[in-house]
């Protein structure tokens, strides 16, 4: 484990959240076509279906830690993997969206102490 991995477990539960529900609302406030409200839409549940695992702590926590930290890094990169597709098929707007917030996925569970401590 890294010395730079400083967010706590419960920390990275809060702030993954609201991620999963920007992702959700992003085809609607862009106007994105039906794929592109299906993919926010489905990637943004599945975000905060994972998110809602860590409350409650270590300890506490739905499944654990090593899972919800593949499940962070398989929705990071689906996420960038669907943003490509959406660019292909012209949904541009949607496709941004979606890669920045993957990214940020992606850094919030690089930055994320997946530990009890």
């Amino acid at each position: 484990m890294s010395s730079s991995r400083r967010l706590s477990y419960a920390a990275h539960g809060a702030v993954e959240f609201p991620l999963g529900l920007a992702l959700m609302a992003a085809p609607f406030l862009l106007g994105a076509d039906p794929s592109g409200t299906v993919v926010a839409v489905a990637l943004g549940v599945l975000v905060c279906g994972v998110a809602l695992t860590s409350v409650g702590g270590p300890r506490g926590s739905a499944i654990p830690l090593s899972v919800h930290e593949s499940y962070d890094q398989a929705l990071a990169l689906g996420g960038a993997g669907g943003a490509i597709a959406l660019a292909i098929v012209g949904q541009l707007p949607v496709a941004v969206a979606l890669l920045v917030i993957s990214l940020a996925l992606l850094a919030l569970s690089s930055a994320t102490r997946y530990s009890g401590r």
